[in-house]
């Protein structure tokens, strides 16, 4: 099935923490999976909550090769968790380039290559390894949508004419935020780029929560595939 993207416009972290705020708590949404990577945790370790995770990853890192793509090298987020490191990471204080300094050299000393793309402009079929946090969500299936709760996007729906798997859900995925996206992706303060989210399934069901979400986080609508085609 065919994956679309579309960019927000969500230029500082107080933007970024709406946005993923606004789609964690959509009314659309039945799942939210968030995670860190122990690097991310470990560079972070001098605050809570960042510290413990941090402790409790240190009690199997040794079993684990550290560069591999072995599940227990992220561990499930908090909503606040996240949106705090991102927080962090994009910081315009000698902090936040402290945590961007020890989070590089966490990665080197673990044997961890930097990707070679530049900030947010990755290749969308060959994400980067490792990527460090991870944001993805699950939206209800078409069959489950209520026709007075869920009339919005039954409605888009039926204006697009869209073919439609109706038992299938949907599972937007999050922009990639490896290494050059948390260390060099904002700088000032300011991301360099508009964040890009993800999404399969019926292209007007996904367009009507994001557009959704942009207003519920005060951002401006995302633009997708559909509004590059537009004269």
């Amino acid at each position: 099935m065919a994956m679309y993207g579309w960019s927000f416009h969500a230029p500082t972290p107080d933007d970024v923490g709406r946005l993923l705020r606004a789609l964690s708590k959509h009314r659309y949404v039945v799942e939210v999976e968030l995670g860190l990577h122990w690097a991310v945790d470990a560079a972070l370790a001098d605050a809570e909550p960042w510290s413990e995770r941090a402790r409790a990853f240190a009690r199997i890192r040794s079993e684990l090769d550290l560069g591999s793509r072995d599940e227990r090298l992220w561990q499930p987020a908090s909503l606040s968790e996240v949106t705090g490191a991102l927080a962090r990471l994009w910081g315009d204080d000698r902090a936040a380039e402290s945590t961007r300094q020890r989070l590089s050299a966490l990665l080197r000393a673990a044997g961890i290559a930097r990707p070679p793309h530049l900030a947010f402009l990755s290749e969308p079929d060959d994400p980067p390894h490792p990527e460090l946090v991870r944001c993805d969500w699950e939206l209800l299936p078409v069959d489950e949508l209520d026709m007075e709760r869920h009339a919005g996007a039954l409605q888009a729906m039926e204006r697009a004419e869209e073919a439609v798997s109706a038992s299938e859900p949907l599972y937007p995925e999050g922009p990639v935020l490896a290494e050059p996206e948390l260390c060099d992706g904002a700088p000032g303060g300011v991301l360099c780029e508009d964040l890009v989210v993800w999404a399969d399934g019926p292209y007007s069901y996904s367009d009507y929560v994001f557009r959704g979400v942009a207003r519920a986080a005060k951002l401006e609508p995302p633009v997708g595939w559909h509004d590059l085609d537009e004269p």
